[in-house]
């Protein structure tokens, strides 16, 4: 109870210190080459069945909690520095810690009069269809949870950002704006989640992430009215097995290619995303043979602004981990679940802008299969239910 009482103390302190700087961040104390900004974000969670975020079934689990202070300062006309802090408590996927997101350097190399190139080198985020790179700032997608079939919260820590370095080049035309991105970067976090949720909760080794390549070319028209972009990602995680455990050394290769739409109108917005994923397991001795399979996600989401500050979404999301195996039948003959292999999930939900400054949103969840729960919330995978629901309720704040 006191590490909790704990946790809560400091998050008020934090919180305070957000309400101040927004007070006072416009006052002048600063100079006009160095900007704050910052959110808070609290999420709740209640299910039927299953555990997101903690203790959730049949119970309600504060388990999402975000609170980030970034800061950027243009040193001169070509050389901008930017980070950002980022305190995060995820279930039990994360019980809480205090990250660097992201710290970097953006050099202008060329800016002409219809593009610009330039390079970016540190912390930098992964360009990953439309919400990767944003995800942790929640007024800029419309609902609490990314589709989960393509957004995992389970490799969040893999995917949102890399220690490396970034070319990006913008070009405006008369048809329209390109936008491309080439990055080059060791990924960061912890890898337990991931460990267990590819090779088996009881694996005792360690993952480790070698430097991954991720791409991504987008295309604009009319200013942002629609959007059109292609992601990959090349990365690949090696494990390096424990004395003693039936396991031995090998390594798992993982290949996205996502395909990203989205119409942009005065009072409605549809967006699509499509996920075909390559795997790629060899070694790991003879409790698991090399193996290869690939994984198929997509959505479908319409939000219509219904008044300027309520905002409905209706979003359908679909999951298959092997499409050789979409049913779950090889897992049956493995001893697992069969849901475990698939999830299609219908989500509605409501956004309410209280303010510039306020959000609070609310969304229902009605859920078949389990492919995308987190393990750590969920150890006993037996226990597990096919169909189930899902409530979520989340305020947030922002400067």
């Amino acid at each position: 109870m006191k590490k909790y009482a704990c946790l809560n103390t400091n998050k008020s302190i934090v919180f305070i210190v957000l309400l101040c700087l927004s007070a006072h961040g416009k006052a002048g104390f600063l100079p006009e080459e160095i900007e704050f900004h910052g959110f808070l974000t609290q999420g709740f969670f209640h299910s039927s069945d299953n555990n997101l975020f903690g203790q959730s079934d049949d119970a309600i689990s504060p388990g999402l909690t975000e609170i980030g202070l970034n800061t950027s300062y243009q040193a001169f006309n070509r050389l901008r520095f930017a980070a950002q802090g980022l305190y995060r408590r995820a279930g039990d996927i994360d019980p809480g810690s205090v990250q660097l997101d992201y710290g970097l350097a953006d050099l202008t190399l060329l800016n002409y009069e219809s593009g610009t190139i330039g390079i970016r080198g540190g912390r930098i985020k992964i360009p990953f269809g439309l919400y990767n790179e944003t995800r942790d700032v929640s007024f800029t997608h419309p609902t609490i949870l990314l589709p989960q079939g393509i957004y995992f919260e389970r490799s969040r820590s893999l995917l949102v950002s890399a220690d490396g370095g970034s070319l990006y080049a913008d070009q405006r035309t008369a048809y329209g704006d390109f936008f491309f991105k080439f990055n080059v970067g060791l990924p960061r976090g912890d890898h337990k989640e991931i460990m267990s949720t590819i090779l088996d909760p009881a694996a005792k080794g360690e993952f480790n992430a070698q430097p991954a390549i991720a791409t991504q070319l987008s295309y604009e028209i009319n200013g942002g009215e629609y959007i059109f972009a292609v992601s990959y990602v090349n990365l690949k995680l090696d494990y390096q097995s424990s004395a003693g455990e039936p396991l031995s050394n090998g390594s798992t290769h993982i290949q996205p290619l996502m395909f990203s739409a989205q119409y942009n109108g005065e009072n409605f917005t549809l967006t699509g995303e499509y996920d075909y994923r390559w795997n790629t397991m060899r070694g790991y001795g003879d409790l698991l043979t090399d193996f290869n399979s690939v994984t198929e996600s997509w959505y479908v989401q319409g939000s219509y602004q219904l008044i300027p500050q309520l905002q409905a979404t209706l979003r359908y999301d679909v999951l298959y981990n092997n499409i050789d195996d979409r049913d779950g039948n090889g897992l049956v003959r493995l001893g697992l679940p069969k849901h475990m292999a698939f999830a299609n999930d219908w989500m509605v939900g409501l956004r309410w802008d209280i303010s510039d400054f306020w959000m609070l949103r609310t969304e229902y969840h009605r859920i078949h299969g389990t492919a995308w729960l987190p393990q750590a919330d969920n150890p006993d995978r037996s226990q597990t239910v096919q169909d189930w629901d899902l409530y979520g309720l989340q305020l947030s704040f922002r400067f």
